[in-house]
């Protein structure tokens, strides 16, 4: 059975990257993204600047090496490079503007693949996201934290949300797709998930969209944070 790739491992070969260090002498693992590292395998020494925050968040802590896949990865311009994207072995998709997150969440690409979406400058995303195997099931890294989206529920939860919106006479504007939300934060920095719904509609909305609203309720935070995409297609671009 063929080993699951590393996030490093995917995002270098979507990036065209090479690996990069010299000949190992000795065995060990990969600080950043655990990776067993034999004899002879590329790699590089373990150095962390003062403003380094992101220990916790080491595979191998403790470890003096880094990866021939990982160490490309930590110069300035790759931490641009993979800030936002979706990578796999079809190459890289954009990952930023609106239209390109809602499309890739609507079809991703064939697995293995990693997504990322950074939410503050200079984040070390590449390395800790996760690697998906599924299309139907997967995980967007969104700053600090691994996101996880079922597909189908993302999709069925747009027309939940028309049926609410209509039930409560809400119209689609210049921007958004009617729904019910008062709050979606692409960021998660907002009040993200608050309803537009009052105290005095609720038992109303819950006798005729009991269904809708459920699933709402359900709904993880991957999918709360893919809905501010998926009903907004005209902004943010």
């Amino acid at each position: 059975m063929s080993r699951v790739p590393t996030s490093s491992q995917v995002v270098t070969q979507a990036l065209g990257l090479a690996p990069e260090g010299v000949a190992s002498k000795k065995e060990g693992c990969c600080a950043y993204c655990g990776a067993p590292i034999q004899q002879g395998d590329l790699c590089a020494p373990a150095t962390f600047g003062s403003g380094f925050m992101d220990d916790l968040s080491l595979a191998c802590r403790g470890s003096s090496m880094v990866c021939g896949h990982c160490a490309p990865l930590m110069s300035a311009s790759s931490l641009i490079a993979t800030s936002h994207g979706v990578f796999s072995a079809q190459g890289v998709r954009p990952f930023r503007k609106w239209a390109d997150v809602s499309a890739s969440l609507r079809n991703p690409p064939q697995p293995p693949f990693v997504m990322v979406y950074a939410t503050a400058n200079n984040q070390h995303t590449a390395w800790r996201a996760r690697v998906n195997l599924s299309r139907e099931l997967f995980y967007v890294r969104v700053g600090l934290r691994d996101l996880r989206i079922r597909r189908k529920t993302l999709l069925d939860a747009i027309d939940a949300c028309g049926r609410i919106a209509a039930h409560l006479g809400i119209e689609a504007t210049a921007k958004s797709l009617p729904n019910p939300f008062a709050t979606l934060s692409s960021d998660l920095k907002e009040d993200h998930g608050a309803l537009r719904i009052k105290a005095d509609q609720m038992a109303d909305i819950q006798a005729h969209c009991a269904d809708d609203m459920r699933l709402l309720r359900d709904l993880s935070l991957g999918e709360s944070w893919g809905l501010r995409f998926l009903l907004s297609p005209n902004a943010g671009t």
